[in-house]
């Protein structure tokens, strides 16, 4: 009888055993299978589209482009954001989706020619423009204090956000200089007067 008793837990023993190691195998089984199909997702902003294309498709993986947006730090035609981001596990044949970079916004530089300083800056302003370096020099044709141009010339288009430099009048040509005084000399006495 014991003899029984102990064949029968032995027997009993074993099929415990072989169903755990069934149970134990079957989902090893799914968790392997299930993680070779998967792939990290690649890195793609700052990319450009067509390199980001090839990168997943070695990874058997596609890209579908969701639309496109105005970048000041991002090159033109490359990517500003994924879905999912980087790194993110996806099964193979999963499509991540892009918005890819329009270059930086453009505005074209106003007319200043004849304004002041102080007008300048509230027109440049408007368009999201600031101003950049201030020089001066003489004209015979713009009144003191007036910008006689910009650089960039006025209908250029240039990135939002850019600095325009400006030439400001300091007057006419002087025609005969008194004293010892040099023409270097009248000029800095001019920009000192303007900065008054």
């Amino acid at each position: 009888m014991k003899t029984f008793k102990t064949i029968a837990f032995t027997i009993l023993s074993l099929i415990i055993i072989f169903l755990l190691g069934y149970v134990f195998a079957r989902a090893f089984m799914i968790v392997y299978t299930k993680h070779r199909n998967e792939v990290a997702v690649p890195d793609l902003v700052n990319k450009g589209y067509k390199k980001a294309q090839h990168d997943l498709y070695k990874e058997g993986l596609y890209i579908d482009k969701k639309g496109e947006r105005n970048s000041s730090e991002i090159l033109e035609g490359s990517i500003i954001a994924q879905d999912p981001p980087a790194n993110s596990m996806v099964k193979k044949g999963y499509t991540i989706d892009v918005i890819v970079s329009k270059g930086p916004e453009l505005v074209k530089i106003p007319s200043l020619d004849n304004l002041s300083v102080d007008e300048t800056k509230i027109r440049l302003m408007n368009i999201g423009l600031e101003i950049g370096s201030i020089n001066y020099s003489y004209s015979n044709e713009i009144i003191k204090r007036k910008v006689i141009y910009s650089q960039p010339i006025s209908g250029m288009d240039v990135p939002k956000y850019s600095k325009v430099n400006l030439v400001v009048s300091l007057g006419k040509i002087p025609t005969k200089i008194s004293g010892e005084k040099g023409i270097y000399d009248t000029l800095l006495e001019g920009l000192e007067n303007e900065n008054e």
